[in-house]
C-alpha cells in the first residue's frame, strides 16, 4: 500500500504502468502493477517543476517536461525505461506546449508544439539526439484544427465544427518525407521496421552476391564505392551538392585484398551504408563534422581476425547467432574490435577500430546506449586504461560547469553496477572515482533551523505493495491520528492568540534552547549500488542470495576503508541502519538472549528448579541453538571459504554448539556435565558481549579490539609456534626415561622421576641432627613434573613466558647445564624480547588502527548478514529499503569542518574529494591555497611568456631595420636606371 497524498502527479500509460513523481527528492519512478516492481527510476534537476511525462508506443522510451523559472528555461529529457540512463536532454527559452513521440516503427522523431510570439509552432528531433530541430509545420498543413488535439499511434485526433476526425499523421513513405519534405537530415538512431526486416533479411540470405555496381543512391546521400586490389575507398556524396567524403575502409590482412573484401553491400533507409566483409558486418555512416566514419561492427568471432577464415564460418548460423533485433542495434562485437583494435586501414593506416572504441567511450549518444556491454568487455580483457577513460567519461558527462547534474546521474550505473569486478581488479580507478563524487551536492539548498541528525536521510522514499487488513487498519489510525495533530495544532494558535505573553516568554524560551542546525542536503551517487536484481528464483535466492554491490564491497579491505572515509559510506550505513537495520538487530539479540537465559538458568539455578522447569529450558536451549546453526549453515552455503577463513564463525558456532552438546548430555544422563557447562556459559557470555560491537558508544572500542586482534594473530601464531618448539624440546630433555605413576612410588634413579623430585621430609633428633634413613615423601601431583607429556609441557613453557620459574623449580640448574642453557635462551628469546616485541607491536597497531572506518566497516558487515541471512528475497526487493539514489541531510557546521580538513590535506583517503561550485556557495569556502606544483606550474607558464616577450622585442628591432616603402622606392627606380 502506498499513500498517494505524497505525490503531486501521478500518471497511468496505456499499458497500465503507473508512473508517480517523488517531488521530495525529484524522482520520476514508472511501476509495473502486475509484479509491484520498479522499471525505471529517473531523477530531474531539483528545483525544476515537473509539467508533463509522456511515453513512446512501447513504453521503452520516457521524455520528460520541467520548467527552471529562475531562469525561465524549459527542459526536454529523454530517459531509457530499460536502464534509466538520460539519453538526451534540450534546453531552451521557448515555452514547451506539448510533445508526442512519433513514428516509432518508421524512423523515430520527438514531435514538440511550442509558443513563439503568440504563434503555435512544431519542431521534430531524434529523441537520442535532442539537436538542431526541424520545423515540422507541414505536418499540420492540410489537417485544419480548431481544439485540442491528441497523437497516439501515429494518428492524430482533433475537432473541426463539431466534428472529430481520425487521420494518418506519419506518412507510409516517413523517412522520405522527412528528407524530402521537412529536409530533415538529422540521423535516425533507432532504425525503422522496415530497416529492420532489410538487415534480419541480409543476415539470414543464404547467399550473398559481391557489388556488381559501385553507385548506392539513398534519401539524401549517394555512396560509391573505388576498388581495386590495394583499397577499398568508400565515398558518401551529398545528394544536389559537391560535398564529398571517403574512407578507406580494407583492412591490412594477409589473403584479402580489395577484390574479394566486400561480400554483400546495400544503402539502408535511414542512408547508412552497410557491408557484409570478410570480416564481419560494417554499417557506416555520415557526419558532417567528421565525415565517414564506422557506426556499428558484427563478428563474434572474439578473437584475432588474423585467425578468422569467412570461408570456414557457417555464415548464418555462426556469424549472427546471438543477433536479436530490438528498438536500436545490438551491441557491437566489442571484444573482437578491442582484441584487434591494432589493426590498419587503408593506404592512410587509419586505425579504424581503435578510432570507433574512442567513440563509444567519449560520445554521448554510444555511452548512454552501449556504455553497460562495453564495459563489461573491458573489465573482461582488463583493459585498465579504457576502463579509466569509460569511466572518467561517465563522471565528465555528469558534470557541467564544475556542478553535479542529478538527471546524469544514472549514467555511473555504468561503473557502480560492475562494482564487484573493478574494486577486486582495478581498486586504484574506483578509489578514483569515489573521490571524484564524495561530496554531490544536487543544488544550492541550505535548510534553517532543521532537527534532523547529522547525516540523517533526506525525502521520502516508498515502495508498492499489496493492501492487507492489517495496512487498512493502520491507515484508519494514521488518518486520525493526523486529523488528531491538526486539531491540537488549531487549538495551540487559538492559545497563542488568546495568550500574548505566549510571543513575548515562550517563543523566547524555545528560541534560547533551540536545538536546530542549519543543514544541507547531499546524494549518494551510486545507482542501484544497494539494490537488487528484480528477476529472481525464490528458491535459488534462499539457498544462495544474490549479493549487491554493497554486500560485495565488504570483500575488498582497500576499498573498503576508502569508501568509508566519505560522509556517503556513513550516510549510507545510517540510512541502513536506521530504516531496518536496527529492527532486525534487536530482535536477533533479542532471540540470542533468551537462548543465553534459558541455558544460564538451567545451570545456575538447577537444584532450585522443578526437573519439568529444567527439562523445558534444556529442550528451548537446544531448539534456539538449532535456529541460529540454520542461520550459520546458511552463512556457510553462500560463502563457504569466507566462511572458514574467519576465526569468529568459529567462535559462533562454539556459543551455540557447546549449551546444545551440554544439554542433550544433560537430558540422557539426568547430571550437569560440569566441564561443558562452564565452557559453554564462557562462550554464551562473551558472544552476548559481542553484540555491543554494533552500538555506536562502544563500537569504536570493539573495532580496536577486533582490528588489533586480527593483525596481530600472525604474531601470536609464531609465538605460539616458538612455544611449542621449547615445549618439545624441555619434554624430551625432562620427561622420565622409565614410565611412572603418581599412585606408587618407582623407586628409580632418574633424576626426572616425579618421585625424585617430591619435597622429602627428615626427621631431626634431640640433638638437632638430621635422620637421613628414615625421611617422608610428600606424593608427585601432576605439577611436579609437567613436562611428563607434551600437553603439560605446552602449559608449563606457557607459565614461564610469564616469568613464573617454578614449572624448572624442582631441578638444580647447577648441576644440569643443558636446562640451564634452554632456561637463559627462553627467558631472553621470548620473556624479554618477543613479549616486548610484541608489547610494541599492538601499540602500533592501536595507533594505525582506523578506529572510525574500522567501526563502520563492523556495522557493514552486520547489515549485508542482515540482508543476505535474515530477509526473505522480497523484502530484499522492497524500494524504500534500498532506493535507487539516497539524499541526506549533512549539518553545515560539520560538514564545513570536514571539507577545510581536506583542504588542509588531512585528508588520508587515495585522493581529494572533488568540490563543486555549489558545495563551495553553500560553505562559503575561503580560497584554497595553492600547492607547490601548482605555483611551480605558473612560474613556468610566466617564464614562458616573458620569453614570449623577449622573442617579441626581439623581432620589433628586426622590423626596424627592414627596408621601408620609401628604401623600396629608391630600389625600385635603381633598378630602372
Amino acid at each position: 500500500m502506498i499513500e498517494l497524498q505524497y505525490f503531486n502527479q501521478i500518471y497511468i500509460t496505456p499499458k497500465g504502468k503507473l508512473i508517480l513523481f517523488n517531488d521530495s527528492i525529484y524522482e520520476i519512478t514508472m511501476w509495473d502493477i502486475e509484479n509491484l516492481s520498479a522499471k525505471t527510476r529517473v531523477l530531474i534537476e531539483w528545483r525544476h517543476i515537473l509539467k508533463h511525462i509522456e511515453t513512446s508506443d512501447n513504453e521503452e522510451l520516457l521524455i520528460v517536461c520541467t520548467e527552471y523559472k529562475k531562469s525561465k528555461e524549459t527542459n526536454l529529457y529523454v530517459f531509457s525505461a530499460e536502464t534509466g540512463i538520460n539519453l538526451a536532454s534540450f534546453n531552451t527559452k521557448l515555452v514547451i506546449d506539448r510533445f508526442h513521440l512519433i513514428a516509432y516503427s518508421k524512423g523515430e522523431r520527438l514531435l514538440y508544439q511550442y509558443i513563439q510570439k503568440s504563434v503555435k509552432k512544431y519542431s521534430l528531433m531524434d529523441p537520442y539526439n535532442l539537436k538542431y530541430p526541424v520545423n515540422a509545420i507541414k505536418l499540420f498543413e492540410d489537417k485544419p484544427i480548431q481544439e485540442e488535439y491528441i497523437i497516439k499511434s501515429d494518428k492524430i485526433i482533433f475537432t473541426n465544427d463539431g466534428k472529430v476526425f481520425i487521420e494518418q499523421l506519419v506518412h507510409d513513405d516517413w523517412v522520405t518525407y522527412l528528407r524530402k519534405n521537412l529536409n530533415d537530415t538529422n540521423t535516425i538512431t533507432t532504425p525503422s521496421k522496415r530497416t529492420i526486416d532489410n538487415i534480419t533479411k541480409i543476415v539470414n540470405s543464404k547467399t550473398y552476391d559481391p557489388p556488381h555496381r559501385n553507385e548506392f543512391e539513398g534519401k539524401f546521400l549517394k555512396w560509391s564505392l573505388e576498388i581495386n586490389d590495394e583499397t577499398v575507398k568508400l565515398i558518401a556524396n551529398k545528394l544536389k551538392t559537391s560535398i564529398k567524403k571517403q574512407l578507406d575502409i580494407l583492412p591490412s590482412l594477409k589473403n584479402i585484398n580489395g577484390k574479394n573484401y566486400i561480400v554483400h553491400c546495400e544503402v539502408l533507409e535511414n542512408d547508412d551504408f552497410i557491408t557484409i566483409t570478410r570480416i564481419g558486418v560494417f554499417i557506416w555512416t555520415y557526419n558532417k563534422f567528421s565525415g565517414v566514419k564506422m557506426h556499428y561492427y558484427w563478428n563474434d568471432w572474439n578473437n584475432r581476425l588474423e585467425e578468422f577464415v569467412f570461408e570456414k564460418t557457417n555464415f548464418k548460423e555462426d556469424f549472427f547467432k546471438n543477433w536479436a533485433p530490438g528498438r536500436i542495434l545490438p551491441f557491437s562485437s566489442y571484444e573482437t574490435i578491442r582484441r584487434n583494435s591494432d589493426i590498419e586501414f587503408g593506404e592512410g593506416k587509419a586505425l579504424l577500430f581503435k578510432e570507433f572504441l574512442e567513440d563509444n567511450i567519449n560520445e554521448e549518444l554510444y555511452l548512454t546506449c552501449y556504455g553497460k556491454d562495453l564495459m563489461k568487455t573491458l573489465i573482461k580483457l582488463k583493459d585498465d586504461k579504457r576502463i579509466r577513460n569509460l569511466g572518467k567519461s561517465c563522471i565528465d558527462k555528469c558534470m557541467q560547469d564544475k556542478n553535479y547534474l542529478i538527471s546524469k546521474i544514472s549514467l555511473l550505473s555504468i561503473i557502480f553496477e560492475n562494482f564487484n569486478e573493478l574494486s577486486e581488479n582495478h581498486p586504484a580507478f574506483i578509489a578514483s572515482a569515489l573521490s571524484l563524487i564524495g561530496l554531490v551536492i544536487p543544488f544550492i539548498i541550505v535548510i534553517p533551523n532543521s532537527t534532523s541528525p547529522h547525516l540523517s536521510k533526506y525525502g521520502r522514499y516508498y515502495h508498492l505493495s499489496k493492501t492487507s487488513y492489517f495496512d487498512i487498519l493502520t491507515s484508519i489510525l494514521w488518518v486520525r491520528w493526523i486529523s488528531l495533530q491538526t486539531r491540537f495544532q488549531n487549538k495551540l494558535q487559538n492559545f497563542q492568540k488568546r495568550l500574548p505573553f505566549f510571543d513575548l516568554i515562550v517563543k523566547r524560551v524555545i528560541s534560547f534552547y533551540n536545538v536546530g542546525h542549519s543543514t544541507t542536503v547531499l546524494a549518494i551517487p551510486l545507482p542501484n549500488f544497494v539494490s537488487y536484481p528484480n528477476s529472481y528464483s525464490f528458491l535459488e535466492e534462499l539457498l544462495v542470495p544474490s549479493p549487491n554491490p554493497f554486500t560485495y564491497s565488504n570483500k575488498v579491505e582497500v576499498i573498503n576503508f576508502e569508501f568509508y572515509r566519505y560522509l556517503n559510506g556513513e550516510a549510507l550505513l545510517k540510512f541502513k541502519w536506521d530504516t531496518y537495520g536496527r529492527k532486525y538487530y534487536l530482535t536477533i539479540w533479542a532471540i540470542y538472549t533468551i537462548f543465553l537465559c534459558n541455558f544460564i538458568i538451567a545451570v545456575s539455578y538447577y537444584k532450585s528448579i522443578s526437573q519439568t522447569t529444567l527439562s523445558i529450558l534444556l529442550y528451548a536451549t537446544i531448539c534456539l541453538g538449532i535456529w541460529h546453526l540454520f542461520f550459520e549453515l546458511r552463512q556457510f552455503i553462500f560463502s563457504p571459504l569466507t566462511y572458514i577463513y574467519s576465526a569468529w564463525n568459529f567462535f559462533d558456532l562454539g556459543a551455540y554448539l557447546c549449551p546444545m552438546i551440554s544439554s542433550i548430555i544433560w537430558l540422557q544422563n539426568n547430571v550437569m556435565p560440569t566441564e561443558w557447562a562452564t565452557f559453554s556459559t564462557l562462550l554464551l557470555e562473551i558472544k552476548f558481549l559481542l553484540f555491543f560491537r554494533a552500538i555506536e558508544f562502544s563500537g569504536d572500542y570493539f573495532s580496536m579490539i577486533l582490528g588489533v586482534a586480527q593483525r596481530g594473530f600472525s604474531f601470536l601464531l609464531i609465538l605460539g609456534f616458538i612455544i611449542a618448539a621449547f615445549a618439545h624440546s624441555l619434554h624430551i630433555l625432562l620427561r622420565p626415561a622409565i614410565d611412572v605413576s603418581l599412585d606408587y612410588p618407582s623407586y628409580s634413579t632418574d633424576p626426572n622421576d616425579p618421585w625424585n623430585l617430591a619435597t622429602t621430609y627428615n626427621t631431626i633428633d634431640s640433638n638437632g641432627t638430621i635422620e637421613e634413613n628414615s625421611s617422608l615423601i610428600e606424593p608427585p601431583t601432576a605439577t611436579t613434573n609437567m613436562f611428563m607429556l607434551m600437553g603439560s609441557a605446552i602449559a608449563a613453557v606457557y607459565i614461564m613466558l610469564t616469568g613464573d620459574t617454578s614449572p624448572i623449580s624442582y631441578w638444580d640448574l647447577d648441576n644440569h647445564p643443558a636446562l640451564l642453557v634452554l632456561t637463559i635462551i627462553f627467558s631472553f628469546v621470548a620473556t624479554i624480547y618477543l613479549m616486548n616485541l610484541f608489547i610494541g607491536v599492538l601499540s602500533n597497531e592501536i595507533d594505525e588502527t582506523k578506529t572510525r572506518e574500522a567501526y563502520l566497516i563492523l556495522r557493514a558487515e552486520i547489515l549485508e548478514e542482515i540482508e543476505l541471512l535474515y530477509m526473505s528475497p522480497r523484502q530484499r526487493r522492497k524500494e524504500n529499503w534500498f532506493p535507487f539514489i539516497i539524499f541526506y541531510e549533512c549539518h553545515i557546521i560539520k560538514l564545513r569542518e570536514h571539507v577545510m580538513d581536506i583542504q588542509k590535506d588531512k585528508w588520508l583517503g587515495y585522493k581529494k574529494p572533488y568540490i563543486s561550485n555549489n558545495l563551495n556557495e553553500v560553505l562559503h569556502l575561503p580560497e584554497e591555497q595553492p600547492s607547490l606544483k601548482q605555483i611551480e606550474t605558473k612560474i613556468a607558464d610566466t617564464n614562458e611568456k616573458v620569453e614570449k616577450v623577449r622573442e617579441f622585442r626581439n623581432l620589433k628591432e628586426i622590423i626596424k631595420e627592414l627596408p621601408t616603402k620609401e628604401d623600396l622606392e629608391d630600389l625600385k627606380e635603381l633598378i630602372k636606371e
